[in-house]
């Protein structure tokens, strides 16, 4: 099982690799600027629609890790319990050899509650995490939301950019047209 770093490192955008791309769409001085606008809006809604899954996939690595621990600290509380509840029936004993095992019921039971505090401290982990999974999904949904926004903002900037230029195009051949009647 990977780390969620090594997940989240993994991830095939890197901070570096966004600036590049990007700068890679500013540099590009013959583009007409509706195509790069095109470019502008598959790329930001490229972003929109990794960043949460990224983020939602190093949650789970994390979760799976720590869900491991619980359960082999579980099963180990679980063989404790059996191999004292063992010892309480032959109480005549004061250390008890049990399933291999030897040491008075007070070790055995300090065995015990350090397994279940470490189980409850990994339970708490467990939903301090489920805790920051809910906040980043919802801080993903904000931020889809507001990509969806700016999004349709672009489109509509873009269409009057478009229109702008079919305007300009029109007004530079009547420039023309009249040149050439002033040279006629």
């Amino acid at each position: 099982m990977e780390s969620p770093q090594e997940a989240c490192s993994s991830f095939p955008f890197s901070h570096s690799r966004l600036y590049s791309i990007w700068l890679r769409m500013w540099q590009q001085p013959n583009r007409r600027s509706s195509e790069m606008m095109k470019q502008v809006v598959i790329f930001t809604c490229m972003i929109a629609l990794v960043f949460p899954l990224a983020l939602a996939g190093c949650c789970r690595v994390e979760v799976a890790s720590l869900q491991e621990e619980l359960d082999r600290a579980l099963m180990e509380r679980n063989d404790l319990q059996a191999k004292l509840e063992i010892a309480m029936q032959t109480p005549k004993q004061s250390e008890v050899q049990v399933m291999g095992l030897t040491g008075s019921l007070s070790e055995f039971q300090k065995q015990i509650d350090a397994f279940v505090s470490f189980r409850e401290e990994l339970q708490k982990r467990e939903d301090e995490l489920a805790k920051l999974r809910q906040a980043a999904l919802a801080e993903a949904k904000v931020a889809q939301e507001r990509m969806d926004k700016l999004g349709i903002q672009l489109q509509s900037e873009t269409e009057r950019v478009i229109g702008l230029q079919d305007d300009l195009k029109k007004a530079q051949s009547a420039i023309v047209e009249l040149q050439d009647k002033l040279v006629d």
